[in-house]
């Protein structure tokens, strides 16, 4: 039962944090008339600066268990290290609406890598504790954990492949 709490807890922190990111996203995307692709835009870049954050907050837990579900964390301990780095930088160029297909292109490939790691994890059964919120907020590893990755990569590819289309 207080295992059920503590865990219903982290995940209202957890909505509440998503929640401030999407209201942000989408004040910012309104200014000039709502347009999806920069609600996308600022919302990637909020969740990136944000979860980056509390990576950096967290960061030795993070880099304890970023490499037990991450492929690229566990096989190159440099990436392990600097992915919270990577995330800021990304977050950056999203806010600052830079290097867009790069920027698109590596955010598929880390996180799309990402994906694979955690559900693999997640069918494992490993019972983790999620890295990518650092100490702040403490989940399992869970289906949220790869709806965030899985929906991030989504929302790249939709932005990578409207700059052919449009």
């Amino acid at each position: 039962m207080v295992e059920s709490q503590t865990n219903k807890r982290e995940y209202l922190k957890f909505g509440g944090v998503l929640l401030v990111i999407a209201v942000c996203a989408t004040v910012m995307s309104t200014v000039l008339g709502f347009d999806w692709q920069e609600w996308m835009r600022w919302f990637m870049g909020g969740f990136f600066i944000i979860f980056g954050s509390f990576k950096l907050i967290g960061y030795e837990m993070f880099i304890t268990m970023f490499p037990i579900y991450d492929p690229l964390a566990r096989r190159f301990k440099l990436y392990n290290y600097a992915y919270p780095f990577i995330e800021l930088f990304l977050g950056f160029l999203y806010v600052a609406n830079l290097l867009e297909v790069p920027r698109d292109i590596v955010t598929i490939v880390l996180l799309g890598i990402g994906a694979y790691g955690v559900s693999r994890s997640i069918s494992a059964n490993n019972g983790i504790k999620c890295a990518c919120l650092g100490n702040i907020i403490k989940l399992p590893l869970s289906s949220v954990t790869l709806f965030e990755d899985v929906l991030m990569v989504a929302m790249a590819a939709i932005m990578l492949i409207s700059y052919f289309v449009v």
